[in-house]
Order: C-alpha cells, then sequence, then structure tokens
C-alpha cells in the first residue's frame, strides 16, 4: 500500500465483505472546486446496477470529505491522482468513507455498482482551515475546564452573604459593552435564607446549588476575519456533609463553546466528587465524571460526532502562614478522554482518542495588608509547572527523563478592595509552550462587583 492518507469507518454489519471490480461503463461526470461546490452536491452521483460514475474535485492539502456509500447490494469506491494513482477506499455493503487530501491537487472518484442493485454517494467536506478551528476551539475548551473546578465542591470554601452573581469581570471589555468574564453562584439553603431573612438557620447537612462560568473573547476566524467566541458551563450539584471534615456530592457539568459562525461544540458529564479536610490548612478534592461531547474529533467533521467523556482528577492542597504571608501549596493530577464513538472499528487507529492529562504543582504566597477598617490590598505570587500527557506510562520515572513536556508558569497580581464588598484586581502571567507550542503572556484587569448586595 503506498503512504496514500486515508482514513475509513463501517458503520454497518455484514458477514461477508464482496470485492467489487470497478465497471467501465459510462456515466455522468463533475467537477468540483473546494469545499464550498461539494457541499452543494458537487460530488454527489448515482449509479445504476452494473454501472459505475465518476466525479472530480480539486482540494486543498487537509482537506477532509465524509462520504457516504448506499447500496442494497455492494458497491466499491475509489480515488485517483496524478501523484499517487488509484486506491481503492472500500469494496463491500453500504458504508461511511472519510478521506482527508494528503496534498493539495485534483482528485478523480469512481463509484461502481454491482449487478444486483445501484449505489448513491453523497458527500460532505470540511475545508483544512475550518478544521484547524475545530482544533484550537476544542483546545480552548479544555484550557476553560481544565482552568478550576466550581469553587461550591471544596470543604473549606468560605462562607458569605448570598451573592448570585459573585463575579463580574470587566476585562478587556469594549465601552459599553458586555461583561467579558462572568459566575454565577448559590445554594438552595441561600435561596431559602435570603426569602427569610428574619428566620435564622444552622447549615444543614444536605444541600443543592448552582455555579456556572461564562467567558467572551476576540479572535479570528478561519478565514483570518475578526469575530467572537464563548465558552460557558453550568454546574448542577448536591452535597452531603459526612461530617465536619468530610463532603460528599454529586456533580453534573453542561458546558458549551461557540467561536463565530462556524464551530461549536458542546457535552456534559455527570459523577460524584468529595472533598476531605485533613487537619488544620490540608485539603484534598478528588473528581470523576462520565459523559458525552458533541463536537468534530481531531478536526475531522462527521456531521456531528459524538464522543464519550472520561475525567478524572485529584488535587491536595495545603495553607501555611510564613512570617505573616500565607503559603499554599498544591499539587494535582488528571486526566480527561474524549473517545470517539468508532474507537474499536476499523478507524480506530487512524483516529486516536482525545486523552490529555496533567501533573500540576503551583504553590502560592499572599498577603492581606489592612489599610483601613474596611479596606485591604493583596498581593500574590506564584511560580511552578505542569507535566503534560496524553497516556499514564509517558509519566513513569523513565519517560519523564527522556522527553518531558513540560510547561513552566509564572503569576503576579494585586487586588484592592472593601471586605465583602467591591474589588479591583490586575494580574499577569507567562507560561511555556513545552515541547511544540509558544509561550504565553496573559493580562487581566478584573473589576468583581457582588451585584447582590
Amino acid at each position: 500500500m503506498t503512504p496514500f492518507a486515508y482514513l475509513f469507518k463501517r458503520v454497518t454489519a455484514a458477514a461477508v465483505v464482496a470485492g467489487v471490480a470497478l465497471n467501465a461503463g459510462p456515466a455522468p461526470a463533475g467537477d468540483a472546486d473546494g469545499c464550498e461546490a461539494i457541499n452543494r452536491g458537487a460530488l454527489d452521483l448515482s449509479v445504476a446496477a452494473g454501472r459505475s460514475g465518476t466525479r472530480d474535485a480539486n482540494l486543498d492539502q487537509g482537506d477532509a470529505l465524509a462520504i457516504a456509500i448506499s447500496t442494497e447490494a455492494t458497491a466499491a469506491l475509489s480515488v485517483d491522482s496524478a501523484s499517487d494513482g488509484p486506491e481503492t477506499l472500500h469494496a463491500g455493503p453500504a458504508s461511511s468513507v472519510l478521506f482527508i487530501a494528503p496534498r493539495s491537487g485534483d482528485y478523480g472518484f469512481r463509484v461502481s455498482a454491482e449487478s444486483g442493485s445501484g449505489a448513491r454517494l453523497r458527500v460532505t467536506c470540511t475545508s483544512a482551515a475550518h478544521a484547524r478551528a475545530e482544533r484550537r476551539l476544542k483546545d480552548r475548551r479544555k484550557a476553560f475546564l481544565a482552568a478550576r473546578d466550581p469553587d461550591r465542591m471544596r470543604i473549606d470554601r468560605p462562607r458569605s452573604e448570598f451573592n448570585p452573581f459573585g463575579e463580574t469581570g470587566l476585562a478587556g471589555a469594549p465601552e459599553d459593552g458586555p461583561p467579558r468574564d462572568i459566575t454565577a453562584s448559590f445554594s438552595l439553603s441561600e435561596l431559602t435564607a435570603a426569602m427569610n431573612p428574619d428566620q435564622k438557620r444552622d447549615p444543614g447537612i444536605l444541600d443543592f446549588w448552582f455555579e456556572g462560568r461564562h467567558l467572551h473573547y476576540d479572535t479570528v476566524d478561519m478565514n483570518a476575519r475578526d469575530t467572537d467566541g464563548n465558552l460557558m458551563v453550568m454546574y448542577f450539584g448536591s452535597k452531603y456533609m459526612l461530617g465536619p471534615d468530610i463532603m460528599l456530592g454529586t456533580l453534573a457539568q453542561f458546558d458549551q463553546a461557540v467561536e463565530g459562525a462556524g464551530v461549536s461544540a458542546r457535552g456534559w458529564m455527570a459523577g460524584p466528587y468529595v472533598s476531605i479536610r485533613f487537619g488544620h490548612g490540608i485539603v484534598f478534592d478528588g473528581r470523576a465524571a462520565w459523559g458525552t461531547a458533541d463536537g468534530l474529533p481531531r478536526g475531522i467533521m462527521l456531521d456531528t460526532a459524538t464522543a464519550d467523556r472520561r475525567l478524572m482528577r485529584g488535587t491536595l492542597r495545603g495553607t501555611r502562614p510564613v512570617a505573616g504571608w500565607t503559603f499554599s501549596p498544591s499539587v494535582g493530577l488528571s486526566y480527561a478522554d474524549d473517545t470517539p464513538e468508532f474507537q474499536g472499528t476499523s478507524m480506530s487507529g487512524a483516529v486516536a482518542s482525545g486523552g490529555s492529562g496533567r501533573l500540576d504543582f503551583l504553590p502560592e504566597v499572599k498577603r492581606r495588608f489592612t489599610l483601613d477598617s474596611e479596606t485591604y490590598l493583596e498581593p500574590r505570587f506564584a511560580a511552578g509547572g505542569f507535566l503534560a500527557f496524553e497516556d499514564f506510562s509517558e509519566i513513569t520515572p523513565g519517560s519523564v527523563t527522556a522527553h518531558p513536556d513540560l510547561h513552566w508558569k509564572a503569576e503576579a497580581g494585586v487586588a484592592l478592595g472593601k471586605k465583602d464588598s467591591m474589588s479591583f484586581e490586575a494580574k499577569g502571567g507567562v507560561e511555556t509552550g513545552g515541547q511544540t507550542g509558544a509561550d504565553t503572556w496573559s493580562g487581566r484587569l478584573q473589576l468583581n462587583m457582588p451585584l447582590g448586595k
């Protein structure tokens, strides 16, 4: 077999896959120039029983074709190009075939039907630029979800007054434009207490809560035009206090990412979580979740592809006062996997699952200086890093020494605010790109407004 890049997936079961020779009978032909023409039907084709038909297309390198072959018997599909010659993509019953152009140029597609039944070809195309946009959005969504778990799954979360819209970050927002970063958080017990302010209620051992985040950002689309994007996640959880130092609960997560008018992904997960306090200042947070994601795996569009999702995350945190400063080291291990539905089929070797993990270490120091009875100034510094991996075997001592994918991080910031009221925060940081990525510099100005007061 030549190194011709193609992928395929059998989606119908067959006891015997019969090979069918290509017929040389006449059939109408057409030309397609790019994905736009293909998505208008330029490569679609129907042939009668015992006949063949051809279609030609001009593709850019990386363009992906999702080809659906319909027949009541068997049919054959081949592709031909000047650089690689003819290759058989499929021979058998009705199926779906995924073809990715290995280089830019003209390609000829030929379908042949056996004498017992005709065959029908339906083709959709995802351009290489669209695929890159899909991968970029998937990476942004992963980073957004990995940035932090909901605060309400932490046993050491400080209690505060009822404040459903906890923070409204105005960082980078245009004048008179919408906020860029919004969080909302409340629990059933807080709602009940807010509706009955005259009744004093002791905290219960069982509660239900909601927490959500929304991030708006500027970017460019696949055609290098200015556009915007939105990342959103909502958490619905329950908590049960097994004791003063053990909190158990369940958590359902719904997330969505949209960029411009043509790229989006969404999904959900649910599972248990635990938060345990080991003595003074030491806390373990753990979470496991399973679900599905409707998105576009590795930049390849099969209509809307569904992936199974898994998440495992554990973090050990500590807090210690040192000479007036608060020292907060933390170490965490997380692994998330988006496994496409076609894993385990003949296509699974070509399109890998979207698993990725991180081993994090990020100590932080901060100190709050009281300016008056209500106003405070709080500088903070953090420096550490994380080891990125795709399989747990990559973080064994031998693998880490051989080729570690290490990313280093440093952050600094200062907050000025009033106790239990509005605050202003400025922070910046840098993160190295590891083995292949570029370094990332970030800066943020954020105004936190307790809108519930």
